[in-house]
């Protein structure tokens, strides 16, 4: 069973959240990828008729694409002000798992991206489950925020439950750089770190096959709408609903956020 679990240390307020309660200015939600069955043309036609603003790109997990598509993504992005997330490759993460090795081709990936950074939020470090809160991982960490020197830019995403304590939010905070919240089977932790909220849904009882109730993303806007920020990016990771459930958080978040303007109150 999956709970929501307030950041910080047990019986406390988060430590390295200020700002809690004041909503966020800006909201901007999208889905981890567009290559599904609900989009019959590519990206050009999530930009189009998607009605979301930001999209994660996943595929740089598995393999660089090439200089010509890169370019073309940034074209379309000047065009309709699309931002991006971009999930840094897992040879990084999952091989050379933040060692010095991974360095050099951490060089080589960042240039790949050079013509669509400007419109590039976050770049999306998902760490493996075997990257626990030990200290030899802990300086790893600390070790690759500072050699790619991202600031908030930098998202990290945790895969182990152990991470999601006030100890490590208040470490990433003085770091710089942002913790990305999950909504998983593992757990289910709405953070801040920093400036920005960086939500990652991939389904609760199961990984990507799963379909939120209007009564799931209902309680989840609440939520990370009162952990304030500057701005809300959200992003949905469950495959074949993902679309429906992006529609819905969107319009969810855009609700609240215009019954605080009139003055009802804090979301």
């Amino acid at each position: 069973m999956c709970t929501w679990r307030a950041p910080g240390l047990r019986g406390g307020s988060p430590r390295g959240v200020t700002g809690a309660g004041t909503s966020p200015r800006h909201i901007h939600v999208g889905t981890s990828g567009w290559s599904y069955s609900w989009n019959p043309d590519g990206l050009r036609w999530y930009i189009e008729h998607s009605g979301l603003d930001t999209v994660e790109l996943n595929m740089s997990f598995y393999r660089l694409p090439p200089p010509w598509m890169v370019k073309s993504w940034a074209r379309l992005s000047e065009k309709s002000g699309l931002r991006w997330a971009i999930k840094i490759h897992g040879l990084i993460t999952h091989r050379y798992v933040l060692s010095e090795k991974s360095y050099r081709f951490w060089q080589v990936f960042i240039k790949r991206f050079e013509p669509l950074d400007k419109y590039t939020d976050f770049y999306l470090l998902q760490l493996p489950p075997r990257f626990k809160p030990t200290s030899h991982y802990i300086k790893r960490l600390e070790s690759f925020v500072k050699h790619v020197n991202l600031g908030w830019r930098l998202a990290v995403e945790w895969r182990d439950p152990a991470w999601y304590t006030g100890q490590y939010i208040e470490w990433a905070r003085r770091l710089g750089f942002t913790v990305v919240s999950i909504d998983s089977p593992i757990g289910v932790f709405y953070v801040r770190s920093g400036p920005y909220v960086y939500v990652r849904f991939h389904g609760r009882m199961i990984w990507y096959a799963y379909r939120y109730s209007a009564e799931e993303l209902r309680e989840a806007a609440e939520k990370i709408l009162g952990l304030g920020g500057e701005a809300v990016y959200a992003y949905f990771n469950n495959n074949h609903d993902m679309l429906d459930n992006a529609r819905m958080f969107k319009s969810l978040l855009e609700e609240a956020l215009k019954y605080e303007e009139r003055g009802g109150g804090a979301a």
